[in-house]
């Protein structure tokens, strides 16, 4: 797959609420993800057990959109907004740019950006 089919691919699976099926599809092994804080993270591994921690937290998800796929050669950019409450009690719109770069029809990196 190119990049064009790849981002279009991950944009129905999230858009369908499978973000898991997303990175079990789609991210390479050695993946490597950079948060807005400039945390950074390597491997698939790493990556799901931040997606599983992160994802025991949330109560509820109020609302949740994704843009279509911005393409430039190897890397597509998504608009994503999630409006959330968290077990917590705290409730927040979480609006970010995410970044991704594809090699061998896999996404190698990944990067958000997003005001915390």
């Amino acid at each position: 797959m190119n990049t064009e089919q790849v981002a279009q691919e991950v944009v129905k699976l999230i858009r369908a609420g499978k973000n898991g099926e997303v990175k079990d599809a789609f991210y390479a092994d050695h993946i490597v993800s950079i948060e807005g804080n400039g945390d950074t993270l390597e491997g698939i591994d790493a990556i799901q057990k931040k997606n599983a921690e992160w994802g025991v937290q949330i109560a509820e998800v109020h609302s949740a959109s994704c843009s279509d796929p911005l393409v430039a050669a190897d890397h597509f950019s998504l608009h994503i907004k999630m409006d959330i409450t968290y077990k917590n009690g705290y409730r927040g719109v979480r609006d970010e740019i995410a970044v991704y770069e594809v090699k061998d029809g896999k996404i190698a990196a990944e990067q958000f950006f997003f005001k915390s």
